[in-house]
């Protein structure tokens, strides 16, 4: 790239890097003035001691960390075949695939919640079946760990097999026969041209599900029945108790851990890249 193409390329991020300090840079700025400052107008660090030290936040932060968790994994390990199928198969049925993969990020996690307890609420299409079979309901879980998870789970799925599919149709085409030319079979290929060239991208998918997941409000609004995740506190925070200073400083919490997971596994995925090409 020239001198010319590369100032050219500068003068068009300038919007983006507009909108960036309009609807994030300056927001969390002022998020953090207000963690940092008490009901005087003074400099102060009790809001974070106070949130980090509160036996409540702690468990929130807990509940969020192993929701988030568990939740990724899961998507992973049904997303991560379902998008090597996807974006190595050019036919009509992987194209529709892709498109009814890609619903869940059209819709607001209040309705992903709405989906799950029409599912296996308490008067749920599943408990209904089993009550009709076996005269008794079974698996009323909208309202619990597993509900919760299975909502988590259900936004985070193209979120995966988005980012799979397009690292899995880049593969070269030429390196896959080049391993079965030298006698790899199928799974051998996988395992030794296929999955080491997508690591960066499953680690980049991982932390992405992993931090909507941690930053997730409508479905946690809608499902979660004692469980108490960081969203729900910054908004109780804020709406309830209205205590903005407090919301900020649990905002910028939940932002650091994100923040800090999301440059960990993008600074893992780069290893990756530089280990495979040499």
């Amino acid at each position: 790239m020239n001198s010319r193409s590369k100032a050219a390329a500068a003068v068009l991020t300038i919007p983006l890097l507009i909108v960036l300090g309009a609807v994030l840079i300056w927001p969390m700025l002022t998020l953090g003035l207000a963690s940092l400052t008490d009901d005087g107008g003074h400099l102060t660090f009790s809001n974070y001691i106070g949130a980090l030290t509160s036996s409540r936040y702690q468990n929130a932060m807990i509940v969020t960390a192993v929701l988030a968790l568990l939740s990724t994994v899961l998507a992973l390990i049904l997303c991560v075949p379902a998008g090597l199928y996807i974006g190595t198969q050019d036919t009509a049925l992987t194209r529709g695939m892709a498109v009814a993969l890609s619903i869940p990020l059209s819709l607001p996690g209040i309705v992903v919640g709405f989906f799950i307890i029409l599912l296996v609420g308490n008067t749920g299409v599943v408990p209904l079946a089993f009550e009709s079979a076996l005269g008794q309901r079974h698996l009323q879980i909208a309202y619990t760990w597993a509900g919760l998870t299975l909502g988590y789970l259900y936004f985070q799925i193209p979120r995966i097999v988005l980012v799979v599919r397009g690292a899995a149709a880049a593969v070269r085409p030429e390196t896959v026969q080049a391993a079965r030319s030298l006698g790899e079979s199928t799974v051998g290929v996988y395992r030794r041209v296929i999955i080491p060239a997508l690591r960066p991208a499953i680690a980049s998918a991982s932390g992405l599900a992993f931090a909507t997941a941690f930053g997730a409000y409508g479905t946690a609004a809608t499902l979660a029945r004692g469980q108490r995740v960081m969203p729900l506190e910054i908004a109780a925070a804020f709406t309830e108790n209205f205590r903005p200073e407090l919301a900020a400083t649990l905002s910028i919490i939940l932002a650091v851990v994100t923040t800090t997971v999301l440059i960990g596994v993008n600074s893992w995925g780069s290893k990756r890249i530089v280990s495979v090409r040499t």
